[in-house]
């Protein structure tokens, strides 16, 4: 017998056939693993709807572009805004000896011309942005209106396709030189290995050091002290009363309009941008000035680098004399994870999604006006194709019984804990086993599941985790959830979280570790871990779970453990 309250409620999903349901997906797929690097905090359902249908494609996109061997890409679903994904893994042998015939003649123009390939398509997404900017929001009608969601969706497909390209590419070459250097005696977690990929730059570490001379010029200019005793909201007040103030809010203003586009959360749309509340960027540069961070990222790359080119240098001479041309290249490929990994979230995540938000909050500002919601960003809380129902007309709808209900919903689970599988394997060693490794996937091996902690019991650790970033530190412990806590962060700390993004990075340059919950040895967390040169661990699982603020820790990233100092 039907259940007809049942369905009627399923068509209310808030993203309709991509919510999890696990008398279904379970047995289809056998085991789904938690995206613990991006839904957390759990998203907002509209985000939801635009991440689980076009992530999950663009790199369903990518594994066919390049012909990847053993993966067509992965699936996710929705489960109360965690994301949870399922691999694709190609188990016939004769079809993967097809794919990697041409997987192989795909992959060398990227090995030949990476940044040139990168290059391009930083100038497509660039002049598809520039369209999406050009509608004036505040005077579009509802047929501009539906035609800009339209956009945006469209826009939203494209960055995901181009986005996952470059990941896979760069994340394969780190992929394979894992099993290739095992016969030397090294890991992706040996610091020999990972020496071999530090010292890079990016735009992501260029925009935070303008960030940084935005403050110097400040201070030069006598006007640190009133960006220091200010309340963040009164600062810009207060800096127009002078010349001077006025002079440096010329030069701030410069700055946002060219790399305002920036979300502070990369992963949803319900926090806002720089450009659109330059208090943000104000209380970065007041954190930066109260933390005295004096920290020079260009000297300590430059000496990475050297040392990244004695690493390689140093690896290549055990190699056989005709096989270094291949390892060298695999080597230099890879070296572009670091580099692409940080330097996309701008051009791909950040970018677009604070694009998005405006577009969506144009949306819901006329959906509002109308009495159709009860607030503009209560669009965040529909999705798309409820959106496109009343867009039209939307005077003659009310959708409060919808956005209010799931808003209530979030806020009750935005933090809840959630299981890292969901699998009708044995347990979660045999899921990853049987479901996860064999795709020899980069993305999701090295970055969104992260590889599992090696618990050796003689080490007596509190808790393990996967290196990110070898060394030792030792110093009382920061727990930290979310961007807005950064501000506690004080000097010589070491910072315990669930995961870090590009807006985190400056910071980076006054802990002396990072403990992450979740990520792998190519997440955020890791590698400005090692472009800083500080102690990382992560996929930890329960780092914030067991450490406590003030707490005295020691992280021995290289063996992979913390312990309890008191």
């Amino acid at each position: 017998m039907v259940d007809e309250k049942n369905e009627l409620t399923k068509l209310w999903d808030s993203v309709p056939g991509y919510d999890f349901d696990e008398s279904v997906d379970v047995p289809a797929l056998n085991s789904w693993f938690f995206d613990g690097a991006h839904s957390v905090p759990r998203w907002t359902p509209m985000f939801s709807w635009f991440w689980n249908r076009y992530c999950g494609y663009s790199f369903q996109y990518a594994a066919e572009k390049l012909s990847m061997p053993r993966f067509k890409g992965f699936t996710e679903r929705d489960r109360n805004g965690a994301s949870y994904l399922a691999m694709y893994i190609v188990r016939d042998e004769e079809e993967i000896e097809r794919r990697t015939d041409k997987f192989k003649e795909v992959l060398i123009p990227w090995i030949e011309d990476f940044d040139g390939l990168w290059g391009g398509y930083k100038k497509e997404l660039t002049e598809m942005y520039d369209n999406l900017r050009k509608l004036d929001l505040e005077t579009a009608g509802s047929i501009d209106l539906m035609h800009h969601l339209w956009d945006l969706i469209a826009a939203y497909r494209r960055m995901w396709e181009i986005h996952s390209l470059g990941l896979e590419v760069s994340g394969i070459a780190f992929l394979q030189l894992e099993s290739l250097v095992a016969p030397y005696g090294l890991t992706t977690q040996s610091p020999e290995f990972q020496n071999m990929f530090r010292g890079f730059d990016n735009k992501c570490f260029q925009v935070d050091k303008q960030v940084m001379d935005l403050g110097h010029e400040a201070a030069q200019a006598g006007l640190d002290e009133i960006i220091k005793n200010n309340p963040t909201e009164k600062v810009i007040e207060r800096l127009q009363q002078s010349d001077e103030g006025k002079k440096w809010l010329d030069g701030f203003y410069a700055f946002l309009n060219r790399e305002g586009w920036r979300m502070v959360r990369m992963n949803d749309f319900d926090e806002p941008y720089w450009l659109e509340d330059p208090s943000i960027l104000i209380k970065l540069i007041q954190d930066n000035m109260k933390r005295g961070d004096e920290h020079n990222l260009n000297d300590v790359r430059e000496a990475l680098a050297a040392q990244r080119e004695k690493a390689i240098a140093e690896f290549l001479n055990k190699v056989p004399d005709d096989e270094k041309a291949w390892f060298e290249a695999l080597i230099r490929l890879a070296g572009k994870a670091s580099s692409y990994s940080e330097e996309h979230d701008l051009y791909c995540e950040l970018e677009c999604h604070a694009l998005c938000r405006r577009g969506l909050l144009g949306i819901g500002r006329h959906l509002a006006k109308a009495g159709t919601i009860d607030k503009p960003d209560d669009i965040f809380f529909l999705n798309p194709d409820e959106a496109e129902m009343v867009m039209m007309a939307p005077e003659y709808h009310k959708l409060q019984h919808i956005a209010n209900r799931r808003r209530s919903q979030w806020e009750g689970w935005k933090f809840e804990p959630t299981p890292p599988v969901i699998t009708n394997r044995a347990n979660m060693e045999e899921a990853i086993e049987k479901d996860l490794l064999p795709s020899a996937d980069p993305v999701i091996i090295k970055i969104v599941v992260g590889e599992m902690p090696n618990v050796r019991e003689t080490l007596k650790a509190d808790i393990y985790g996967v290196c990110g970033a070898p060394g030792v530190a030792e110093g009382p412990a920061r727990v930290i959830m979310s961007y807005g806590e950064l501000d506690q962060v004080q000097k010589g700390e070491i910072l315990v979280c669930p995961g870090t993004n590009p807006a985190w990075t400056p910071v980076f340059g006054i802990i002396k570790a990072l403990v992450a919950d979740r990520g792998g040895t190519l997440s955020h967390s890791a590698i400005v871990g090692r472009e800083y040169g500080i102690p990382t661990l992560v996929n930890t699982f329960e780092g914030t779970a067991k450490i406590k603020t003030g707490q005295r820790i020691r992280v021995d990233a290289t063996e992979g453990a913390i312990y309890f100092v008191d």
